[in-house]
């Protein structure tokens, strides 16, 4: 039996957990839409880049030792930060969803854990059996 835990606001009765787990979500979804903004961003800047590398130290912040060029291994690593950022993001919202839905999802954990425990009273009872067996022929 699961204790769950309910908050009263205006006569309604919300579920707490359930509660924190929408409002993660929607904040995590905001980011998530800023971190694939931020990557249309830096596409754009790095083809204005490859068009006019004179524009890279505006652009980025950093100057590259040959100003005649910018080169596919530079997109790739101004791409990285924007990629992990939309990605972390998404992998919290993920996190929120399961935070949401915690009062239908079964975690294979807790049912791993179930079986251990019915495998633990099995156990015991066939010890008992076989104690009460062996010390219950036994006279005093």
């Amino acid at each position: 039996m699961r204790k769950m835990i309910w908050l009263k606001v205006g006569g309604r009765h919300f579920h707490l957990l359930k509660l924190t787990g929408a409002f993660l979500m929607f904040a995590f979804l905001l980011k998530v839409a800023e971190a694939a903004y931020q990557i249309f961003v830096t596409v754009n800047k790095a083809i204005y880049a490859q068009a006019r590398p004179d524009l890279v130290p505006q652009l980025f912040g950093w100057s590259i030792n040959s100003p005649a060029s910018f080169t596919g291994e530079d997109v790739l690593g101004v791409l990285m930060g924007p990629i992990g950022n939309f990605l972390f993001w998404l992998g919290l919202v993920t996190a929120a969803l399961i935070i949401y839905q915690s009062g239908k999802i079964i975690v294979p954990i807790e049912e791993y854990e179930q079986n251990i425990s019915a495998h633990h009273k099995l156990l015991i009872s066939k010890a008992r059996a076989a104690h009460a067996k062996h010390f219950g022929k036994k006279k005093r």
